[in-house]
């Protein structure tokens, strides 16, 4: 099956060939971007769950896994910090903004913000009375998951 971007680098005599595939009668007369439009129709209709004739058939997208979202709201850490949280996951980049209700796809929070620690000095007071730093890994990036 061919994707909207074949179908618009076909010749004319490759998109009547994929009309006549697809069985579709080609426009009368021969617009090119007429019979592109039809083969779309027959490719929404096949997304859409129903043939031709109007019958529904079974699930086109049932092998596609479903995307899972969680909702989040990510905090700021001071006033110098970004307006948003940059992620990058496998080339692909995200800006997710900060203090806002926003949906994420799960695989992003699980693989990349859960993972995504920084060593921070704190200052802890001795029995002593003493001032002492101390090393702890916190979250890179706090975040709240909204029910």
């Amino acid at each position: 099956m061919s994707t909207m971007a074949q179908i618009w680098k076909m010749k004319d005599s490759e998109l009547k060939q994929e009309l006549a595939d697809r069985k579709i009668t080609a426009p009368d007369p021969w617009v090119r971007t007429d019979a592109i439009a039809l083969v779309k129709m027959d490719m929404e209709s096949k997304m859409s769950g129903v043939d031709e004739e109007g019958q529904v058939i079974e699930d086109p997208l049932k092998d596609i896994p479903k995307l899972e979202l969680v909702k989040v709201i990510f905090h700021a850490q001071s006033e110098q910090s970004l307006p948003y949280v940059p992620v990058g996951h496998n080339g692909k980049a995200f800006y997710i903004p900060v203090e806002i209700e926003v949906e994420i796809p799960k695989y992003i929070l699980n693989s990349c913000i859960k993972d995504a620690v920084e060593e921070r000095m704190f200052p802890e007071v001795g029995v002593d009375g003493k001032i002492n730093w101390r090393k702890k890994r916190v979250q890179r990036f706090p975040y709240t998951i909204v029910e």
